[in-house]
């Protein structure tokens, strides 16, 4: 019950934001292109300085990349920084509280599809609502003939404010405390989630006991002719297949990392599901502090070292 009035109290809080461009979750290449010039949109994209600059960008954007947004905890967990360095960094990326914003990757690598995911989630995370996703990011923005500049301009800093919505976010023990109460989604490769493989980060194989999986990599993410990696769009009957009937109750997100939830919180929103909590520490910290793992798979033979 606790949690749910702390969740019901932050979405009360996300429509009185003050907005003059709207933008919906995700966008289509068209709607930013019709959009573009309006003074109240600001264009973000996640890739490295190189390929901003030489390969160009949609008019307008700025530059930030995923490691601009995390520490790393002596553990090895990745965590985002304090909404007060949020906000000077966004600030530094020239964003206002009344901007419109709107996230895309290049898709060079995982690492970008990954920022840019997380890049949203934070924004929700600081009680700022008006951001989206474009459909596909640079792919789908080339495909459709979007413009393109090279020119790297020089950023007014904004004059963004956060206004942290902490209900949108879950730590490891609240997590293991309230997980059989509700909808508990691991993000990570089925592989992962049977306890047959695992990334080289993660020290344990297996599962939380009576959660889901729902891989967004291997749902979303497509290898474009030129080997660009972009996202795309889950059918929502995949999501709701996913939550076996219990689309009411609310939904609780792990991954590796908080960014690989991220993604999984940016398509579970959209489809209209906003009910959401996401961990940020991930795997890395729910298996260094030893919580509760159905032992599948490998674990069945031979404990990992």
């Amino acid at each position: 019950m606790k949690f749910i009035l702390m969740l019901a109290s932050a979405l009360w809080l996300i429509p009185l934001q003050v907005m003059a461009l709207s933008v919906p979750t995700i966008v289509s290449p068209q709607w930013l292109m019709d959009n573009l010039q309006d003074s109240q949109l600001a264009v973000i994209e996640v890739s490295d300085e190189a390929s901003f600059s030489f390969e160009g960008h949609i008019p307008g954007s700025v530059n930030t990349n995923k490691s601009d947004w995390r520490y790393a905890t002596k553990d090895g967990r990745l965590l985002h920084y304090s909404p007060q360095q949020l906000q000077q960094k966004l600030r530094a990326l020239g964003i206002n509280y009344d901007d419109g914003v709107v996230i895309y990757y290049k898709g060079d690598s995982l690492n970008e599809i990954l920022g840019a995911y997380y890049l949203y989630w934070l924004f929700h995370y600081l009680g700022h609502t008006n951001v989206s996703m474009l459909d596909e990011g640079w792919y789908g923005w080339t495909k459709a003939n979007g413009p393109v500049e090279q020119e790297v301009r020089t950023i007014k800093p904004g004059n963004f404010v956060a206004r942290p919505l902490p209900a949108l976010e879950i730590s490891l023990q609240e997590l293991n405390d309230i997980r059989t109460h509700y909808v508990l989604v691991d993000g990570r490769f089925v592989s992962h989630f049977a306890g047959k493989t695992k990334f080289p980060a993660n020290p344990l194989y297996g599962r939380i006991p009576g959660s889901v999986n729902f891989s967004w990599q291997e749902e979303y993410v497509r290898k474009a002719a030129d080997g660009r990696l972009y996202a795309q769009l889950p059918k929502l009957s995949s999501l709701q297949k996913v939550l076996r009937g219990k689309q009411d109750r609310p939904i609780l997100l792990i991954c590796l990392g908080g960014s690989g939830a991220a993604v999984n919180y940016v398509m579970f929103y959209a489809a209209g599901y906003h009910d959401i909590r996401l961990n940020d520490a991930g795997f890395r910290g729910w298996n260094t502090r030893g919580l509760p793992l159905e032992k599948t798979g490998r674990n069945k033979l031979k404990h990992p070292k």
